[in-house]
């Protein structure tokens, strides 16, 4: 009897986890496609004009480590939560 409440269980967590799974990488594709890498340059000239390149860099680099997104993916037009998962 145990046993075949274990393999509901598991089938149940499998049901529930494998399309979660399935979105995120989705997602994750979709995220790559629209923000490819980009430079550090093509960054700052993506930003507001008379924006300093350290302030822009700097508030680049803090994203990425924060949200844990690649520093090269990060682009002045992306959203934090919609795009770079901040909640």
């Amino acid at each position: 009897m145990g046993w075949f409440l274990l393999v509901g269980f598991v089938l149940v967590l499998v049901a529930v986890c494998i399309p979660s799974v399935i979105r995120g990488e989705a997602a994750k594709a979709s995220f790559e496609e629209r923000f490819p890498p980009i430079t550090e340059d093509k960054f700052v000239a993506a930003c507001a004009p008379g924006t300093p390149r350290f302030v822009a860099l700097g508030v680049r680099r803090t994203i990425a480590e924060c949200l844990g997104v690649d520093y090269e993916r990060i682009h002045p037009s992306a959203r934090l939560g919609a795009d770079l998962g901040a909640e």
